[in-house]
């Protein structure tokens, strides 16, 4: 288990079940084969299928998509469940499969809290007399909520086309992550599995034409290190090839998202690398350093190497200081001091310029076209650079290097009077900020092309619905960033990739900036219902003003999985973790805010945003209104529950049961709303790089647990008067 996560003995989940294994069943039934479950339960697939239906699901073959699609949500709903060989035998993963999926599938293991919980087996028991009894009430629940209309995965059914689709004008680089993409092994199979040509006409249509997807270089080049790692190389690239050739037919280029040299384990060093090859070490990994020559060739060699075997690939850009480990003074979230002998009297600046330069150089050496962009992601005072080691850093960088950065980066913000910063994935705070506009400054003056990082459709803000109805918002962003001369953007990172009409309001302005009319756009998608429409807008923009942005809030609160958040009566020593668990954690969710602060300006947010909802549905008809209106509404849910679940941790920690009861109440109607409101489409609930935050069985679940946990309190309560 060397590869896995700690195990750690924690306070376990609380179970709506009589029996564990009801659970395992109850929250993996027809997403993972009978037969899988049957044998991590220790039974027969008879045996599940029959006690699937005693707790009221309906009974069927399962969809073999979860384990491609979706087994990011399978893994969250078991990681709590589950110890690692019934995990694993339920994934039928491998510890390598697991632990791979863990480190490159965007940061997982950090979303699950950086350890498996210890977790005692789940076998199958025959039930008794009271846990039948108990089941049968359950079963009553959870067949009125099985709902059997919900469908998942179907998100672009292919179109008949009559005559050739033809890009968009306007010559700006509008760049995005696709909607479906994988962000660990994109190559491996066929890439219309997730990007189809009929998502990739949705693309062109609104004014896409730039898709980025992650790419690791060992896996689309020979590795020397590890020629196991770089095996199906040449099926990678054949896939990279028919991809970036179906995406130039319509006028839309590829770009690799590209981290490297990736760190090696510290015992690879000696053994499978020369020893003198390690740099800066942390932990179990260690740097490749740069500052050989041995290192540099790696690096060039295999860039090289991908781009004279596809030429036609459209760029690539980097991020050189953030949490991936890379090169020796990579920097990132680590305050640890460079170990490396040859880097740690180098200027903090110099290698991650020098490695995009040697990326560069071998771009250009390949005869390839492709243009490099160096994300500025972390070249601020905020992650600890000096005014002059930023300028330095940008005079190191090769001149046919873009330099891109993030517009709303270390922007200041007031909310409810509480003065803090963004980093960056808001919405809510249109940029650009200084250090943003300073940094593209000095590089435009370099002689750097200069672009700029947005975040459109959804954010961390909110991420469970493929766009939020803010559109204004989102034009004041554009119009900022024209101001000072940046119109070539990258619109997203791995969320908000859907083809919505947001994209197309951004290629329409792209196209004349100058005479862009708002009002226009609206007519051209709205019609005679354009004012209206544009009116209950201008109530969510209003709203979403108020979001109590932070960066914890951001990553720790209870929105993104809403009301599919589980409770727990016994107090919770668990940390809150990124985009997945919350917990009790709320002194971590609401900072830098007060808890009536945070409180307040969520209030302010759903008034504005109810009536934003209200004022839609007097113009229901078009499908784009009703699709508008149905992720608005889903929004207002998570919303609301967010603010239920900060009430709900308060009233918890003060032991006032009788909050708790009114509490449970609400968050189980939020629950049942969002059961109704998920079943209308595919996409609600669904983000690229965490699959479905939740299914109907999470909600139906949820429910379980408010109708179980309200009785409790209410018998305990009656024992204690029955006591005095």
């Amino acid at each position: 288990m060397a590869l896995l996560p700690e195990v750690r003995k924690i306070v376990p989940q609380a179970e709506q079940f009589p029996c564990r294994w009801q659970t395992v069943i109850f929250r993996n039934y027809r997403m993972v084969s009978a037969e899988r479950i049957a044998r991590v339960l220790e039974c027969t697939a008879e045996d599940v299928h029959r006690e699937a239906a005693r707790l009221g699901l309906r009974t069927g073959e399962h969809d073999p998509r979860w384990m491609t699609e979706g087994y990011i949500t399978v893994i969250r709903n078991n990681w709590y469940l589950l110890p690692y060989d019934q995990l694993l035998n339920l994934l039928d993963f491998t510890e390598e499969r697991l632990a791979f999926s863990l480190e490159k599938d965007d940061f997982l293991n950090v979303k699950l809290g950086r350890y498996k919980p210890e977790c005692a087996r789940a076998v199958y028991q025959p039930l008794t007399e009271d846990q039948l009894a108990e089941t049968t009430q359950i079963a009553r629940t959870v067949r009125q909520w099985d709902i059997s209309g919900r469908t998942y995965f179907d998100f672009f059914p292919p179109v008949k086309r009559t005559a050739k689709l033809l890009p968009r004008q306007g010559k700006s680089l509008r760049l995005v992550h696709g909607y479906l993409t994988p962000c660990g092994d994109a190559f491996i199979e066929d890439t219309r599995s997730h990007l189809s040509d009929a998502l990739l006409d949705r693309y062109a249509e609104c004014g896409i034409n730039a898709l980025f997807i992650h790419g690791v270089l060992s896996s689309l080049s020979p590795y020397p290190f590890d020629p196991e790692l770089s095996r199906d190389y040449p099926t990678r690239r054949a896939h990279l090839r028919d991809l970036v050739e179906r995406a130039g037919d319509r006028g839309i280029r590829i770009y690799l998202y590209l981290n490297e040299p990736r760190a090696l384990p510290v015992s690879w060093f000696g053994t499978r690398v020369d020893a003198s090859l390690m740099g800066h070490r942390q932990g179990d990994y260690a740097a490749l350093c740069l500052n050989t020559k041995e290192g540099r060739d790696y690096l060039y060699t295999a860039v090289r190497s991908l781009f004279e075997a596809i030429p036609d690939i459209g760029g690539v850009f980097t991020i050189t200081k953030s949490e991936n480990f890379t090169h020796c003074t990579y920097g990132g979230y680590s305050l640890d001091k460079c170990t490396c002998p040859r880097c740690a009297k180098l200027p903090v600046e110099t290698m991650p310029a020098v490695t995009n330069n040697i990326i560069m150089e071998a771009i250009r050496d390949s005869g390839s076209k492709a243009e490099l962009i160096a994300n500025l992601w972390g070249w601020s005072p905020a992650l600890g650079w000096s005014d002059e080691q930023i300028a330095h850093a940008l005079e190191i960088l090769d001149r046919d290097i873009v330099a891109l950065g993030i517009s709303d980066y270390d922007l200041a913000i007031e909310k409810g009077g509480v003065k803090s910063h963004v980093i960056d994935y808001s919405i809510s705070n249109p940029g650009p900020s200084e250090v943003t506009q300073k940094a593209l400054t000095q590089a435009a003056k370099l002689g750097h092309k200069t672009y700029a990082k947005v975040q459109m459709n959804c954010s961390w803000e909110l991420s469970s619905v493929p766009y939020l109805p803010v559109f204004d918002l989102e034009l004041e962003h554009l119009q900022n960033l024209h101001a000072i001369g940046v119109d070539d953007l990258m619109l997203t990172w791995t969320l908000g990739g859907y083809p919505s009409i947001a994209y197309d309001m951004v290629a329409d302005y792209q196209e004349d900036p100058d005479g862009f009319s708002m009002d226009r756009w609206y007519e051209k998608h709205f019609g005679e219902n354009a004012g209206d429409v544009h009116r209950a807008v201008e109530l969510f923009c209003r709203g979403f003003r108020e979001f109590p942005f932070g960066v914890r809030v951001l990553y720790s609160s209870p929105k993104n999985l809403g009301p599919a958040n589980l409770w727990n009566l016994v107090p919770e020593e668990k940390h809150s973790t990124m985009v997945c668990y919350s917990f009790d954690d709320y002194e971590k969710w609401i900072y830098p805010y007060s808890p009536e602060i945070y409180l307040s300006q969520f209030e302010k947010l759903i008034a504005d945003w109810q009536a934003g909802c209200d004022a839609l549905a007097t113009v229901r008809g078009l499908p784009l209104i009703e699709d508008m209106l149905l992720y608005a509404h889903v929004a207002l849910v998570h919303f609301k529950s967010d603010i239920i679940h900060t009430r709900y941790a308060l009233a918890k920690r003060k032991g006032d049961m009788e909050t708790l009861l009114g509490l449970l109440d609400v968050e189980r109607e939020l629950a049942e709303e969002l059961l109704i409101l998920s079943a209308q489409s595919p996409l609600i609930g669904y983000e690229t790089s965490n699959h479905y935050f939740y299914t109907e069985r999470n909600l139906i679940e949820k429910i379980l647990q408010m109708d179980q946990m309200h009785q409790r309190i209410v018998d305990n309560s009656e024992q204690n008067r029955k006591g005095k």
